[in-house]
């Protein structure tokens, strides 16, 4: 992730999911996971709501932009550190939102295991994860991994209920303007 991204994305808001996500919250502490954090948009929303925020980024310049736009703020905290890093701390609600599926391949399984020990019952994922038909999936299989509807019923409905799920199939721009093909899940779920 460059400096440009990350300036680029700073300008947008936070996400409407995260909205609807919080619609569902239960009476849980107010603690929160930003993965893949970006320039934190997400977690300046979270932050304005009163949740601490621990967010994670792998991306030196997203280090950089949360350490100075978050400076003044002791609810959040930066970890310079990867999915396949990054130890979850026990959360009430995590977000990976267009972030998980940049975690390598091999170690996948055992972050989602991570993140359903990390969060107590009643807690709330936001995630995004690509489908079989997205471009980055069919172009580069062994460092992207696609869904069907029924493999995510598979990966997560033993451990969640599954509160909203859309998918998109459609050609999209990137913040560069590259127009990409995206075959997305977005879904929001609450462990049981």
């Amino acid at each position: 992730m460059n400096e440009k991204f990350i300036q680029l994305s700073r300008e947008l808001k936070h996400r409407p999911i995260l909205e609807k996500a919080l619609g569902h919250f239960p009476n849980l502490p107010l603690i929160a996971i930003d993965c893949g954090c970006g320039a934190g948009n997400e977690s300046a929303y979270l932050l304005s709501k009163g949740f601490n925020v621990h967010a994670f980024d792998i991306s030196i310049d997203a280090q950089k932009v949360c350490a100075e736009r978050f400076k003044d703020d002791s609810k959040f905290t930066f970890y310079h550190e990867s999915f396949e890093d990054f130890n979850f701390p026990s959360a009430s609600l995590i977000i990976a939102s267009s972030s998980l599926f940049f975690c390598e391949p091999s170690y996948f399984y055992s972050v989602i295991k991570r993140i359903i020990n990390a969060l107590p019952d009643g807690g709330i994922l936001v995630v995004d994860l690509l489908g079989t038909q997205d471009e980055w999936v069919i172009r580069e299989p062994k460092k992207f991994i696609g869904f069907t509807y029924q493999d995510i019923g598979d990966l997560f409905l033993c451990d969640f209920n599954l509160l909203f799920h859309k998918e998109i199939d459609e050609k999209l721009p990137l913040l560069s303007g590259y127009i990409k093909s995206w075959h997305l899940h977005i879904l929001i779920l609450q462990k049981k």
